[in-house]
């Protein structure tokens, strides 16, 4: 049986504002799923899983030029970011700074929200 069916990509932990955030990719190639979900989590788990080895999120102000593949649109705390998924040496999560007027508009015209579950 080959265990690597389903498979953990990119992660990282961010702060928004004054929330907290596990990103986690999900990937399962046999069905070529790829699907990131943000968890809230708490200051403390944050700090946790930071100082156990989670690399924080990058954010940039502009969308990455190499290997970038756009994954949704993020809208939390009254701020917008589109994230990317950029694949280089490592699988890398990149949340890159958008006005929410433009996040709800890409909305309005079909890209995917980011999913968002409580932990």
């Amino acid at each position: 049986m080959n265990n690597d069916v389903v498979s953990i990509g990119a992660n990282c932990v961010v702060r928004i504002g004054n929330r907290f955030f596990l990103l986690v990719e999900i990937e399962v190639e046999v069905i070529d799923l790829e699907e990131f979900v943000f968890i809230r989590i708490s200051e403390q788990e944050f700090r946790t899983l930071i100082r156990a080895g989670v690399q924080r999120c990058t954010i940039a102000d502009r969308i990455p030029r190499n290997n970038a593949e756009f994954i949704c649109v993020l809208i939390e705390n009254g701020r917008a970011f589109l994230v990317f998924d950029v694949e280089n040496n490592e699988d890398e999560a990149v949340l890159v700074r958008i006005s929410l007027s433009r996040a709800e508009e890409l909305i309005r015209r079909g890209a995917m929200r980011c999913t968002v579950i409580n932990r």
